[in-house]
């Protein structure tokens, strides 16, 4: 199974930040990016040193589904399961996924285990006394070199602000995709949505610990014209969707939408709730998947750990302040599917309006930084300009490259969904045509002693197609880390490969002396991606083939015995 690209990075960040930092690091990839293969793949990394290996999860979905990834992966390899809910128990096996719930009093009967794999890491508190809390302070007590790596889709809690920060149970973001630039890339299913008319206005609603109080929630939902409003508007805007799934505000009003549905309909509707016999619940879930069943109402229950690529229409009848939970909703839909071109979201409950379009690069950053209450989001993170690194918003200094970051007030959501967005606010992809090249030897003033310089290239530009000469050239930058390590090497070494066959060099000056003789081509078209006060180069078109210079010495990148982070 060959990874995509932002799969292969995050695994190579994670193994990065293992063999260079301290600390736990997290992987941030959107909802249906394929987080259970970049889970196989870091525990392949981790048996070739023979460590052994736990992956954590909170619902049984996710620990049978990333068994069957990591058995995918590693198919001479006996996957253990550890689940009360699966009905297994291994202990022994070199490599076990886990329901927290069923092993947080058994650490000790593990035994020794050098990496932890904890998936949908927004769940995760950083109590000591939490379940998980207890059950890493019994594995360290057997292997106090123990690392730890965690995945999620939202770094960030309601009401507690963002997942990483010094004093967490995990330290910083290694990794992260933003959602927007997958879909663009045809990785994740676009989003568009009509604006709901019945909406419910949720001004008057208490808040509590950061989110709606539950049963407020329901009463201003759960009324008799607001759900016939609701449904009646639901299934005329859904005519042309096959599977369509709906998020009630609680379980009496779940089931009040359940019988309008089928009433106006004449369709059978599927509910699920917590409260739903096992064998009820996997029926409408197989029916659903299989499109036998095109209506699926539920409460609470399929925000996560849910897989169901034909979705291709969400009903939001709930409100959240939740950005985590509005995105896992949304997400839903996200997974691609030969029967969609795209999935509908209608939102009753104005979550759009108060948390911004889930594509924008700086989705939910917001709340997070005022939910922390001191400015600085340690989970989100921003593109550091010179070396193109995503860094955790919370840095004043790229750790990188030592780039400094002006101090600027961030400015809040602005954006607005309309029937013809994909959920976006933020602007679309802008294409160029390159008039001419330069580079140079980049010195950030004020850097650190010793840090290494960075490659910066510079490519004079005209919008493409707009044919108004210089009037109109813009200078777009990108910057090169040769000498630097990690990550950002292995973009500069990536950058390299793309533009010529002479082998990798180690220093600016000698890229430069390779650039100066024309061992480099140079892209005629370049797609940008606006980003804060920064165009962000997405894609380059070449017309020429690299300079014909003998195979490329790129450093094979390969960890040794005593690379080793365990």
């Amino acid at each position: 199974m060959i990874p995509r690209y932002y799969q292969q990075e995050s695994h190579d960040a994670a193994w990065d930040h293992l063999r260079y930092n301290e600390g736990s690091p997290v992987i941030v990839l959107p909802t249906g990016a394929g987080k259970s293969l970049v889970i196989a793949m870091l525990v392949s990394q981790a048996r070739e040193y023979d460590a052994r290996v736990l992956v954590l999860q909170h619902r049984k979905e996710l620990i049978q589904q990333n068994a069957e990834k990591i058995q995918t992966i590693l198919p001479d390899i006996d996957i253990g399961i550890n689940s009360a809910g699966l009905k297994t128990r291994d202990y022994d096996h070199d490599v076990i996924c886990c329901g927290i719930q069923s092993v947080y009093r058994d650490a000790a009967k593990f035994g020794r285990r050098e990496l932890i794999i904890i998936d949908e890491v927004h769940l995760v508190g950083d109590n000591d006394s939490s379940m998980y809390g207890k059950f890493l302070h019994g594995i360290r007590e057997l292997n106090h070199k123990s690392r730890l790596v965690g995945l999620t889709a939202t770094p960030y809690r309601t009401g507690e602000g963002t997942v990483c920060g010094p004093e967490k149970l995990f330290q910083e973001i290694c990794y992260e995709s933003q959602t927007g630039r997958l879909i663009e890339e045809q990785y994740l299913c676009p989003i568009t949505n009509k604006p709901a008319e019945a909406t419910v206005d949720t001004s008057q609603i208490k808040v509590r610990g950061g989110e709606f109080v539950p049963g407020e929630a329901e009463k201003a939902f759960d009324t008799d014209v607001h759900v016939m409003e609701a449904c009646r508007e639901t299934v005329t805007k859904c005519a042309d969707r096959k599977s369509i799934l709906v998020f009630s505000a609680g379980v009496s009003h779940a089931e009040h939408i359940t019988e309008t549905l089928q009433n106006l309909t004449g369709e059978e509707v599927g509910l699920i709730t917590g409260d739903t016999f096992h064998m009820l619940r996997e029926k409408y879930l197989t029916d659903f998947r299989e499109g036998k069943l095109r209506w699926l109402v539920n409460c609470n229950v399929l925000t996560t750990g849910f897989d169901a690529p034909c979705i291709d229409a969400i009903a939001v009848l709930r409100a959240t302040m939740s950005p985590g939970l509005f995105a896992q909703i949304v997400g839903r839909g996200l997974r691609m599917h030969e029967s969609k071109d795209n999935c509908l979201v209608l939102d009753f409950g104005e979550n759009i309006k108060r948390h911004g379009s889930l594509d924008d690069p700086e989705y939910g950053r917001d709340e997070v930084t005022e939910s922390d209450g001191d400015g600085e989001g340690e989970g989100d993170t921003k593109v550091c300009p010179n070396c193109q690194n995503d860094v955790s918003i919370g840095y004043q200094t790229c750790p990188e490259c030592g780039f400094r970051f002006p101090q600027e007030d961030k400015p809040k959501h602005e954006t607005r969904a309309d029937e013809d967005s994909q959920l976006t606010g933020s602007p679309g992809p802008e294409q160029w045509e390159v008039t001419s090249v330069s580079w140079a030897l980049h010195k950030k003033r004020g850097a650190a002693e010793g840090a290494p310089p960075t490659l910066r290239i510079d490519y004079y530009c005209q919008p493409l197609g707009e044919g108004m000469g210089n009037l109109t050239e813009e200078r777009i930058q990108e910057w090169v880390c040769v000498e630097h390590t990690a990550f950002a090497r292995t973009k500069a070494i990536a950058w390299w490969e793309a533009h010529s066959n002479a082998p990798m060099p180690e220093t600016v000056e000698e890229a430069i002396w390779a650039l100066d003789n024309k061992a480099c081509r140079m892209p005629l078209f370049l797609t940008t991606q606006q980003e804060g006060r920064w165009k962000r180069i997405r894609q380059v078109e070449f017309n020429d083939p690299k300079p014909d210079l003998g195979a490329c010495q790129t450093p094979a990148g390969a960890f040794t015995d005593d690379d080793v982070p365990f």
